[in-house]
């Protein structure tokens, strides 16, 4: 659809599921199509240890002593537009890893940015574990500066029938969509 996307996991998850599926649907992006990066994104690694110009990695605890003696292509980089994540809670222990990442690309996005705006963030997850689901929404809002808003799920169930997905009805239950914008 013309945007530049950066797609993100550990390691393992970009080996055996990620990267497989960006090149088996490469063949199948219109010729505009922008481009697709995906690399290693570890969320307990701080902002201020996050890398913009490596093409295998933004954030990872592996420690690696290969000098890059050929000068690499551009990398996509702050400013973002839009931020999606996709069943990211799930783990009381990564709630804070991944509010910090969330804050800390909109911070990088605003301080990189000649309008200095931050990306909206959509946080798409099943609702598995409410209890951690709220205290997600809780502290993103309360310690993190997010605004915190649900897209209606009329709303969503529409714009995925426009899209073409025909699921039944029960399927969608316990998915939702949360807006998340940065207060500044």
């Amino acid at each position: 659809m013309g945007w530049d996307v950066i797609a993100t996991d550990l390691e393992d998850v970009i080996r055996t599921v990620l990267a497989p599926n960006v090149s088996r649907n490469r063949a199948y992006l219109p010729p505009a199509a922008g481009a697709v990066d995906v690399r290693t994104f570890d969320w307990t690694v701080p902002p201020d240890r996050w890398v913009w110009d490596d093409l295998r990695k933004i954030a990872t605890q592996t420690v690696e002593n290969v000098a890059l003696l050929e000068p690499q292509p551009p990398t996509l980089a702050p400013p973002f537009d839009l931020v999606i994540t996709s069943d990211t809670l799930y783990s009381s222990e990564l709630v804070t890893p991944l509010l910090r990442t969330l804050h800390g690309l909109c911070k990088s996005s605003i301080q990189s940015s000649l309008e200095a705006k931050s990306p909206q963030v959509y946080l798409c997850l099943e609702r598995r574990d409410p209890a951690l689901v709220e205290r997600a929404l809780s502290e993103a809002r309360d310690s993190w500066g997010f605004k915190v808003e649900r897209v209606p799920h009329k709303k969503v169930a529409k714009a995925m029938e426009r899209g073409g997905a025909r699921w039944e009805k029960g399927q969608w239950d316990d998915v939702e969509i949360w807006k998340l914008n940065l207060q500044t």
